[in-house]
């Protein structure tokens, strides 16, 4: 039999697919990929560093002088993670700071819990009824672990034609309108890192984070829900994207300059 060619109800089929997709969308489901990596060609100038290994743990080719490195993009995925290069002398350094000041914290709250477990003996020897005693919690390691967790990455989360956008951030600065960096066609909602203090009185640290949109987005709503709890609200119609950075402060700031708007803007149309 030679060559078979489409049967005409296939070909019909195709066809009807074709004419249901709607106009306006930047990429249906098999597409998103490519906007991904659009989006991270976009940035290309801002992230001039080596990849990660399959792991995401150091560079693959064992690079000592970035500060920073990429893990690659995988099929699926929607975000795009920038970790500090661990092999890079400058982060050991920064790194064995933070883990000073980190066991610092530590060894107060064990004296902190030495002492209460004390008291605690003693009431219950007095009075006949158990005490209840805070044991050394992860929270122990305070502000600094906090900081050095967001100040040793960038995770860049993008939303693609989606029909909302809905952040919750805790933090005693509201997200509020850029007044860092303005990109033409687009609204920017940043909120610079800070420490506040959570419903138990306990410190905690809150990441820099800045959200662009991009598209057919409704002015995004900052809402007060507590002293120290905000949410971030947008709607959006295809063609749409809406890029979150979080972490690193100054590399986020890099990102903003340097990222190519114009290219992504170009997508849009």
């Amino acid at each position: 039999m030679k060559g078979a060619g489409v049967p005409r109800c296939l070909s019909a089929v195709v066809l009807v697919l074709v004419l249901l997709v709607p106009h306006g969308t930047i990429a249906q489901d098999d597409g998103r990929d490519r906007v991904m990596a659009a989006v991270r060609s976009a940035m290309a100038p801002a992230l001039p560093f080596p990849a990660t290994d399959a792991e995401g743990t150091v560079p693959v080719n064992g690079n000592t002088e970035a500060l920073w490195m990429v893990r690659p993009l995988q099929r699926g995925d929607r975000s795009i993670e920038v970790t500090a290069n661990p092999l890079n002398e400058v982060n050991q350094a920064r790194a064995a700071r933070a883990m000073a000041q980190i066991e610092n914290n530590i060894q107060a709250a064990q004296r902190r819990a030495a002492l209460q477990y004390d008291r605690a003996v003693s009431e219950a020897k007095r009075t006949g009824q158990s005490q209840e005693v805070d044991g050394v919690t992860l929270s122990d390691e305070g502000v600094a672990g906090a900081r050095i967790d967001a100040d040793t990455h960038v995770t860049i989360d993008v939303a693609i034609d989606e029909p909302s956008f809905k952040l919750d951030v805790e933090s005693s600065i509201p997200p509020a309108a850029s007044t860092q960096v303005a990109i033409p066609g687009a609204v920017v909602i940043a909120m610079p890192s800070n420490t506040y203090r959570d419903a138990a009185n306990v410190e905690r640290y809150a990441e820099a984070q800045t959200v662009v949109f991009l598209g057919r987005v409704t002015p995004p709503e900052v809402q007060k829900h507590t002293d120290h709890h905000f949410g971030v609200h947008a709607t959006a119609t295809a063609p749409s994207l809406v890029i979150r950075l979080r972490g690193n402060e100054a590399l986020i700031a890099d990102l903003l300059r340097k990222t190519s708007w114009n290219a992504l803007q170009e997508l849009l149309k």
